[in-house]
């Protein structure tokens, strides 16, 4: 199919406006070359992808939805490589578009910032917060972000496209509120049966949905070493659970990574009891960006700063009860 991207690009606009004459006037073109643009489309693709009222609004068709958002991908990465292609080879400029999980945060965050501004040329730092490594993936592969530290499993299919470097295994914590005493802490995680019931915290865990595959453990873990708490409470992000934790509520748990980025009045309130359960994260950039020297650049001092500082700061001192539950 001879498809064009202007076509799309109208079919958006058109989609976007609500109608063909706003979209024209957006658009600086006639309406006649619009509709006609339009028509085109339809009959390559061989169905209707817009319905007109009477009054000259539009809604869309199945295949509709599907191609406004199949074409606004398609336009999204044509309107990003152009913008990389002005970087890399008219302006030498250096634009950071960042990916990472909630539990990087203002620690992390601060730093990455900061090599990036230091790097000659430097125009824009863009982080990018997804809920999942799955979804950095796919904003990558849309060439959305240029950069991401993300669970390495989650690269099965891409690696050739990609410079993936190992910066830190992250374990996750069994979080819980610094209000239950140690003694019932190590009684509740002791194999066999329990004769009292668990203390009112020990009873309910936060369920973080966002990652299915650690939540898959979590719960497997929670089935193995304390199968009287239930999933009382629900979140998106570790963050959110390590602040119903905090309240004293449930527990929960919390890769180690959102250790550094914990304000002390939370750290107060919590005890942190490392699992078995590890993930291994990576850093990701695009293989010809690792061509050009600044990128290079950033790249190289990312993974520095990973490896040499924030991994030590993942080691948190304060961590109580390991030698006491194993």
């Amino acid at each position: 199919m001879d498809i064009s991207l202007k076509q799309l690009e109208m079919f958006r606009a058109v989609v976007v406006a609500g109608s063909i004459t706003k979209a024209s006037r957006r658009m600086g073109l006639s309406q006649p070359s619009i509709s006609q643009q339009l028509a085109k489309l339809e009959e390559m693709l061989g169905t209707p992808l817009l319905r007109r009222n009477r009054t000259g609004l539009i809604s869309l068709t199945p295949a509709g939805e599907y191609w406004f958002r199949t074409g606004d991908s398609m336009l999204q990465q044509m309107e990003n490589s152009v913008d990389e292609h002005r970087q890399r080879f008219i302006d030498n400029s250096v634009s950071l578009h960042i990916g990472v999980t909630p539990t990087l945060r203002g620690r992390f965050v601060a730093a990455a910032a900061r090599i990036a501004r230091e790097e000659p040329g430097f125009t824009k730092f863009d982080l990018f917060y997804g809920l999942s490594s799955a979804e950095l993936v796919e904003k990558l592969r849309l060439h959305q972000l240029n950069c991401a530290i993300i669970n390495v499993d989650a690269l099965a299919e891409d690696r050739n496209s990609f410079v993936i470097t190992d910066i830190f295994q992250d374990q996750l914590a069994w979080v819980v509120p610094s209000s239950v005493p140690a003694a019932e802490v190590r009684a509740a995680l002791k194999p066999g049966p329990r004769g009292e019931p668990l203390p009112e915290p020990l009873g309910h865990f936060v369920d973080v949905y966002s990652n299915q595959q650690l939540r898959a453990q979590t719960e497997e873990w929670y089935r193995h070493h304390l199968p009287g708490s239930s999933p009382t409470f629900r979140a998106i992000t570790y963050a959110a659970a390590t602040d119903i934790v905090a309240a004293g509520l449930a527990t929960a748990h919390c890769p180690m990574s959102m250790l550094p980025n914990l304000p002390d009045v939370d750290r107060v309130k919590l005890q942190f009891i490392p699992t078995e359960i590890v993930r291994n994260l990576v850093l990701v950039m695009p293989k010809h960006l690792l061509t050009l020297p600044s990128y290079a650049n950033i790249y190289r001092r990312l993974v520095d700063f990973c490896r040499d500082e924030y991994r030590e700061e993942m080691k948190f001192d304060a961590i109580r009860l390991v030698t006491s539950t194993g």
